[in-house]
């Protein structure tokens, strides 16, 4: 089997090179989408960081969180990764990851569930959120400026008109998905898909552009829209032990909206997610470089 590995960094650069050298395998390629924004990043040393896997190193979008930009920069990885395939498996990660197993392992276990979507929905999220819904039905036209300026208060400015717009569309019953023929789903947005879906989601990018153009955190919906409407929910892997996109990222230790990033204190947590996640998020070199050694020492190749 072939695999794609999309990464989607930002910096962290020596971090990303260990994330690089522990998914290198002969039948293993990456595609590196790198926030515009950055500058003088090291690219020679990034795509020289592997023995086996070829190395793609994207840099097209300003991306900001939240915005559509990340949908954009995910939709240009898996654009970038079909076009040179195709492959088995399209892995969609971020820099902050590392696989729990080894390569030999991820491999097999691919292999012996081929043909499966490994994608996460919440459901009961969506379903009970009005958050959610408010995200397509209403314009989101300041999504990228939020936490787009280095000074709070200049960020504060964009928040405080952002809420007043759609407070405004609030009373004024904007809906503008009201005639969409798609369900919203919501969910993760590291997943693991098969060729069939990417090439299903890239046939569908001028409506997922319509869409989620102004959706406020489109990237957690777009997966889960698409598996939803497009005729892939026979397909879905079920993991009783953890989340079926096989990620392991801890929630109820998060802060500011992002996940807890684990520490040589969670060795044990690790090993025992293990058992039913192939990848976990998120590690920090500068926070604790002690667990990154220790899962990559885990997980070399025999």
């Amino acid at each position: 089997m072939k695999h794609a590995f999309l990464i989607i960094a930002h910096g962290d650069w020596e971090q990303l090179k260990m994330l690089l050298r522990q998914i290198d395998f002969p039948n293993h390629d990456i595609y590196i989408h790198i926030d515009a924004k950055v500058h003088n990043y090291p690219k020679a040393e990034l795509e020289k960081a592997t023995q086996y896997s070829k190395i793609r190193i994207l840099s097209k979008l300003k991306v900001y969180w939240g915005g559509y930009s990340l949908t954009q920069a995910e939709l240009i990885l898996f654009r970038d990764a079909l076009n040179n395939g195709p492959y088995d498996y399209y892995h969609l990660l971020s820099g902050a990851d590392l696989l729990l197993v080894n390569n030999q392992m991820f491999d097999l276990f691919f292999e012996k569930h081929r043909g499966r979507e490994f994608i996460e929905f919440n459901d009961e999220q969506n379903e009970h959120d009005p958050e959610i819904k408010r995200r397509t039905k209403l314009y989101h036209f300041l999504q990228n400026y939020r936490r787009r300026f280095r000074s709070q208060w200049l960020n504060n400015i964009f928040i405080f008109f952002e809420r007043c717009s759609l407070l405004l569309q609030l009373i004024l019953h904007v809906n503008r998905v009201k005639n969409l023929d798609w369900q919203i789903k919501l969910g993760s947005e590291w997943a693991s898909v098969t060729n069939d879906f990417v090439i299903r989601m890239l046939q569908e990018e001028p409506k997922i552009s319509k869409l989620f153009r102004w959706t406020n955190c489109s990237d957690e919906l777009l997966i889960q829209t698409i598996a939803f409407n497009c005729g892939f929910m026979d397909r879905m892997y079920h993991n009783s032990k953890r989340a079926d996109n096989l990620r392991f990222i801890d929630w109820s230790r998060s802060k500011n909206g992002s996940p807890y990033t684990f520490t040589i204190a969670d060795n044990k947590l690790l090993e025992g997610a293990s058992a039913g996640a192939l990848i976990a998020r998120k590690f920090s070199l500068a926070k604790d470089s002690e667990i990154i050694n220790q899962v990559l020492k885990k997980t070399e190749n025999k």
